[in-house]
């Protein structure tokens, strides 16, 4: 099964620990990029939008804060599975444009076809089913809607995994630790995220599955990635006609 399955519990916990110092380890951890390649995937999206978006898997609000800068039309609800995110969330974004709501991504509690928008910021590489997932984000968005996905990466050459593996593994936790303290050294748990990860073929054909794959952009020398996607109707050759995709 794609996903964390028995090893969300841990990574919960490791979240919710580190919740209050999660956009500085997470300079840290990019070297500064982080932001940047945030952006970069809004404004791959669109440069405007003037409908309801989500960002899924929120975290403290980062993305949704960039994308409310953005596209100032918009109407965005965050979520997030952790109370303490939520909360971080209420606090940090104060607009009537701006609603957040806590829930996983195997059941978001939103009615089919809702948004126009999905965005997943370092997020969905933390589902527990990430073939569900991406079912539920499929689900939630209209016909035509757009998924852009921003995560770290899993290249498919042996020896660029091996480097970014290594990064996650040795690197990470020395940066927690520069950046939040004994606390900090909980990012080595992203290392159990980035094992489960699909490698970067793996979940473009994945996500294929689910959507029509507009744009891939490779960044961090291959240790990040941003996927455009839309809303289509699918049809996969060899499931019979009638069938739910």
């Amino acid at each position: 099964m794609s996903g964390l399955g028995e090893v969300w519990p841990t990574v919960e916990r490791a979240l919710a620990q580190i919740g209050g110092t999660y956009d500085r380890i997470n300079r840290f951890l990019s070297l500064g990029f982080d932001l940047r390649l945030r952006e970069r995937a809004i404004r791959i999206a669109g440069r405007d939008c003037n409908g309801r978006v989500l960002d899924a898997g929120s975290g403290p609000g980062t993305f949704s804060q960039l994308a409310l800068r953005i596209w100032r039309g918009a109407d965005l609800v965050a979520m997030d599975p952790l109370g303490v995110m939520v909360t971080l969330c209420k606090q940090r974004i104060r607009t009537e444009k701006f609603d957040v709501v806590r829930g996983v991504f195997e059941r978001m509690p939103f009615r089919d076809g809702c948004f126009d928008v999905v965005l997943t910021g370092f997020s969905i590489r933390d589902a527990i089913d990430l073939r569900a997932a991406l079912s539920e984000v499929r689900g939630v968005l209209r016909e035509g809607g757009r998924y852009v996905l921003c995560d770290i990466s899993k290249p498919d050459l042996a020896p660029m995994r091996f480097a970014v593996s290594a990064y996650w593994f040795l690197v990470a936790p020395l940066l927690g630790l520069l950046a939040a303290g004994v606390k900090g050294l909980r990012v080595w748990d992203i290392y159990r995220t980035y094992r489960r990860w699909p490698e970067r073929g793996k979940l473009i054909g994945l996500l294929r599955w689910h959507f029509s794959v507009e744009k891939v952009v490779n960044a961090l020398l291959g240790g990040a990635l941003v996927v455009m996607c839309r809303k289509e109707t699918i049809v996969h050759p060899y499931v019979q006609q009638g069938s739910k995709t």
